[in-house]
């Protein structure tokens, strides 16, 4: 695999000349994270399992199939603009069932509908990249 920040233009599918973006699971193995825990700790605990070691071999896809159920109606409840920026992105790419989204999209929802008069984001679509590109944590990967 070709380590974060490596990606050509030619390795990576754009829309419109815009990578997409989606988390990748097998990035969050190389980054020793969990996929099942972190996405046991964004399920609503009042209206899903608990996860004890057992469900550690849970399906991830079928986890974020279930956050999107719960809140694609209602993202706000799931989304708030006070969490940090990776994690606003992290939480649109899981209602979205982690479908690939180009970077401009990203952009303007972050701008546009994540943005409040307290908490102002203008972010470009460089710096939005680089954010990306860096993440250690999350598993986001240009989509290949």
């Amino acid at each position: 695999m070709i380590p974060s920040g490596a990606f050509t233009s030619q390795q990576v599918q754009t829309v419109n000349g815009s990578t997409l973006y989606q988390i990748n699971f097998d990035r969050l193995v190389e980054l020793k994270r969990s996929a099942t825990f972190m996405l046991a700790s964004r399920l609503d605990p009042d209206n899903s399992t608990t996860y004890g070691p057992k469900e550690a071999k849970r399906d991830p896809k079928r986890m974020v199939k279930e956050i999107a159920d719960r809140y694609s109606d209602d993202e706000k409840e799931f989304i708030q603009s006070e969490l940090p920026i990776q994690e606003i992105v992290f939480r649109i790419l899981l209602v979205r069932r982690n479908e690939p989204i180009s970077l401009r999209e990203l952009q303007q929802d972050l701008n546009d509908r994540w943005a409040t008069p307290v908490r102002p984001i203008n972010i470009t679509l460089t710096g939005l990249k680089r954010v990306l590109d860096a993440d250690t944590f999350y598993g986001f990967a240009p989509v290949e």
